[in-house]
């Protein structure tokens, strides 16, 4: 009895140095993170909402954390090209993906295949920003409420533009078409810009759009708004409805939203550091001055809180895609 006794005694003090040991490592990791320069993949080119947020990182990241914080554009692909060189990368937290909604809880859901699973290789940090849609149409169609929209897609289906095929724009037509059971004609651009242009020019009869690449136009009386797709209206457009309002409904809400992921494998000590840092900037008044400036409302979540809203959106957009039937154009 008593050798069982020091038996016993024995084990769970292996096992409480077993713990201490591997404790101790990732506690040092860190301590001393970062050691060298920290890249920050944007899976766009230059000058959209999602680089200016990792611009913005990297300049407060950089002093505060004693080193260089790259931002480093991988353009391609719907956002793929980027978000797999992190999926793909050391997972030590020197290389970070800031992405928008497609490539990370849309993609996987509407391309037979993918080089990555978003939802297997990586890891997320914190959610830094979400954007709400507005959804908006030339005079020239009579289209001005969802009424009248009603009325234009009895004698042929109405055409929207996105800023690309598996876009959140693409999903909020989509959705839209399932909610409204009217007909809307997907046509996808390569870019937010030039799907605003051609509904300008009258191309193109409606379009789902960033509110800053809108709102001046809509000020001229050049588009018409339609409606917002978030869950509350947006401070840039107070007297648009949402689509909520417009239809009498209380499940519809459609954002463009920017995560900060990490490569699966990362120690949770590293995840914790880059959380706690990317909040604290996300909080500072300048920052989200400019964010805000830009049309995107400033968050910074928990890894939790993060991770519990992903994947809502992930079953989100694949409830979405089953039911409109929606494919990649």
């Amino acid at each position: 009895m008593k050798n069982t006794q020091i038996s016993r005694r024995r084990l769970t003090l292996a096992a409480a140095l077993l713990a201490v040991g591997v404790c101790i490592p990732q506690l040092a990791t860190a301590q001393s993170y970062p050691a060298k320069s920290v890249k920050i993949i944007v899976p766009f080119p230059a000058g959209g909402v999602t680089d200016l947020i990792a611009r913005l990182m990297a300049d407060k990241l950089g002093p505060a954390w004693g080193q260089t914080v790259i931002v480093e554009n991988r353009a391609g692909a719907s956002g793929m090209i980027g978000a797999d060189a992190v999926a793909k990368a050391q997972p030590d937290g020197y290389t970070l993906l800031l992405s928008s909604t497609a490539e990370v809880a849309i993609n996987q859901n509407l391309y037979k295949s993918m080089s990555y699973d978003p939802a297997k290789d990586l890891l997320p940090i914190t959610l830094t920003a979400t954007t709400p849609l507005v959804w908006v149409a030339h005079p020239s169609t009579g289209i001005h409420d969802f009424d009248s929209l009603k009325a234009v897609s009895k004698k042929a289906p109405v055409s929207y533009a996105s800023a690309g095929s598996g876009g959140v724009q693409h999903m909020a037509g989509a959705l839209l078409e399932t909610k409204m059971k009217l007909g809307l004609m997907h046509i996808p651009y390569r870019g937010g810009s030039p799907a605003v242009a051609d509904v300008l020019a009258g191309h193109v009869q409606t379009s789902f759009s960033s509110a800053p690449l809108v709102v001046p136009h809509i000020n001229d009386k050049k588009l018409v708004a339609l409606a917002v797709t978030s869950s509350k209206r947006t401070a840039s457009l107070p007297d648009v409805p949402t689509v909520n309002e417009a239809l009498s409904i209380n499940d519809f809400e459609v954002l463009n939203w920017y995560g900060l992921y990490a490569p699966k494998g990362t120690p949770a000590t590293i995840l914790d550091k880059i959380n706690k840092d990317v909040v604290a900037v996300l909080k500072m008044p300048d920052i989200q001055k400019r964010i805000t400036e830009a049309g995107a409302d400033p968050v910074g979540s928990s890894r939790a809180d993060f991770e519990k809203f992903w994947h809502a959106e992930m079953d989100k957009y694949a409830r979405i895609i089953k039911e409109s039937g929606a494919k990649v154009d």
